[in-house]
This record gives structure tokens, C-alpha cells and sequence, in this order.
């Protein structure tokens, strides 16, 4: 249904809502971004990029 676009915009996404909103940015992006993201089957996105810091 969602490809890896979609995947990259999510993690983006979820990154930037960290960065503007510390712990709460992390609650938004846990309630609304995580269990779509999690239907996506394809490893983090930013790895692959360089720009994960997570991983």
C-alpha cells in the first residue's frame, strides 16, 4: 500500500517533530506517525541516507 517514499516522509516526519517538540514532538509523532509506519515494511529510511542518529 505505502512504499518507501512514503517511509522517508514518515521518518522525516517523526524527525522533525522531535527536533521543534522534544518529548512532546515524540508523543505526537508515537500517537499518530508509529502505527502507520509500522505497516510500512522497510527498514529506517534515515540510516540509509546518513542522517539517523538512532541507529
Amino acid at each position: 500500500m505505502f512504499g518507501k517514499k512514503a517511509a522517508q516522509k514518515l521518518d522525516d516526519t517523526a524527525a522533525a517533530l522531535h527536533k521543534v517538540g522534544g518529548k512532546a514532538g515524540d508523543a505526537v509523532a508515537n500517537t499518530v506517525l508509529a502505527p502507520i509506519r509500522s505497516r510500512i515494511d522497510t527498514g529506517c529510511t534515515r540510516c540509509a541516507r546518513g542522517k539517523c542518529k538512532t541507529h
